[in-house]
Formats: C-alpha cells, structure tokens, sequence
C-alpha cells in the first residue's frame, strides 16, 4: 500500500489552453478547467493555484475574469489578465508555466463587484488602471446592448499596457454610444489622470457625459489611490479620506453620488487591486 500523501498538484483540475503576452511582464492566459464552472457574471473572479517550493501546498491567488471582444466568446474558457510581481508568490510560478500546463482553479465563480439592474436611461462609467480594466471587459457588452452610454477609461503607465485597445476601439466603430479614455503616464506629453476628469469637469466639457444619482453607476478597479477608498464612521456614517482627491471622494462631494453596499444600494462601486 502507498504511504505517498496527496499533494497540491493532484488537486490540478484546469488547463492553460492558450497564452498571449501583451507587454513584458503581461499576459492574457485562457484556462480551461476540466469542469465547466456554472454561474459566471460579468464582474466575477476566480482563484488559481499552484504548487509552491515546498512542492507540497498550492499557493493561491484571486483573479479578475476577463473577456475579449469581436470573437465568439467560448463561456467555459477563463480568460486572465495577469501582470508579473518578481516579488510576489503565484505570478514568478505562473510565468514559468507554458500552454498545456496544469493548474488549480478553484471551482465557483465569486465577488460583488457586479452590475446593477440596468435601465435604456443609464450612464455605466468603467474606470480602471493597469489589469484593472479585465472586469470592466466581461461588462462592456452587457452594459452596451441597454444603457444610453458607457463610458470605458483606463490608465496605464505606459502604451503598450492597454491590453484590449485595439479590440474597444474597433467595438466603438459600431457603437456611437461608447466613449473610450485610455491615459498613458509614462510616456510625455500631457499627464492627466482619471480623477482629473471628474474633478475639472472633462467628462461633461469635451465628452458630453452627464452624470447624476438617478442614472449614473461608476465602477472603479485598481490603484487604491486612484479610487481612493475611505473609512466610514460607525457611528456618524462620516467619510474620511486617507488619500485626498481620490475617484470616490470626488463622486460623493461634486455629484452627490453614494457607495454601493448590500443594503444600501449606490451608484459607486470599486474594486481594489492590493
């Protein structure tokens, strides 16, 4: 009789089917677990895992499901936007991996960073930086086929980040009701940065969005300091700001928009990346 304990890899239940590098350090990887997962919703994540250097535990890490446009998209497939962090556990194991390789996926589809019931009258703003713009992505469609206007803005350091500008791009050749922003940082010319177009009133001025509680939802995803996320009084319901001038204390002060919560419906939703 076998004395051998399981380790993680025998718990390996998916599949990386298919890898596209974006930039140095950024890919896009298409797993395919041995299962379809049920239940999927534009704003869901899932929970991959490989087996760490001690050749035994898996090491674990959530991750923002992704969706590309203009194909027919495969419901089954996962498809990750990833940047590597040299100092992090999952990404230097990940980054070694090759298609074909095996991996764990945990198997439910999980998070709350999900849309709201949407309406012919609403403005969805999808506001992201880096890999933040992946659950934007398994929105854009929904968003489009409904809502008078979506408007998606990301920031990256540099060009060659934008991971899906070609496909929006295309996408809004075909739909006048879609504004697309992508900001770049790091490569000269004029900086401006998410929050800039919100609090100086760009939006309205050079794009003619309008933007009010009673049909404006904004999802933001990413850099903690471009969302800006506060602490709440529990007594008071008082918000302070640890990092001033952020997305959310901007939404709140010049339009009166409120926080999404569970059992208090707002129009502001964010999702932090670190």
């Amino acid at each position: 009789m076998s004395t051998n304990k399981p380790t993680g890899i025998d718990t390996y239940n998916a599949t990386i089917e298919r890898i596209e590098s974006v930039a140095d350090g950024l890919w896009i990887f298409f797993i395919r677990p041995d299962t379809p997962i049920p239940g999927r919703r534009p704003g869901h994540y899932v929970s991959i895992g490989l087996v760490g250097p001690d050749g035994q535990k898996l090491v674990r890490r959530p991750y923002s499901l992704s969706q590309s446009l203009g194909s027919r998209a495969d419901p089954d497939l996962l498809e990750l936007l990833i940047i590597r962090v040299p100092e992090g556990d999952l990404t230097p194991l990940l980054f070694n991996q090759g298609e074909g390789s095996r991996l764990f996926v945990r198997p439910k589809m999980v998070g709350t960073y999900l849309l709201p019931e949407l309406r012919h009258d609403m403005t969805i703003i999808l506001a992201s930086t880096g890999t933040g713009v992946a659950p934007h992505m398994t929105m854009l469609e929904t968003c489009m086929k409904t809502c008078r206007q979506v408007v998606m803005m990301e920031c990256v350091r540099y060009g060659a980040e934008l991971a899906y500008a070609g496909q929006i791009r295309e996408f809004q050749k075909t739909h006048p009701n879609l504004v697309y922003i992508s900001l770049i940082t790091r490569e000269g010319g004029t900086k401006r940065y998410i929050q800039d177009y919100f609090q100086d009133g760009i939006l309205e001025k050079e794009h003619n969005v309008t933007i009010a509680p009673e049909n404006t939802h904004v999802f933001a995803c990413g850099n903690p300091a471009m969302i800006g996320i506060p602490k709440e009084d529990r007594k008071t319901g008082e918000l302070s700001y640890e990092t001033p001038g952020g997305l959310v204390e901007i939404l709140t002060r010049r339009y009166d928009l409120s926080i999404h919560k569970a059992r208090q419906p707002g129009q502001i939703h964010f999702e932090k990346y670190w």
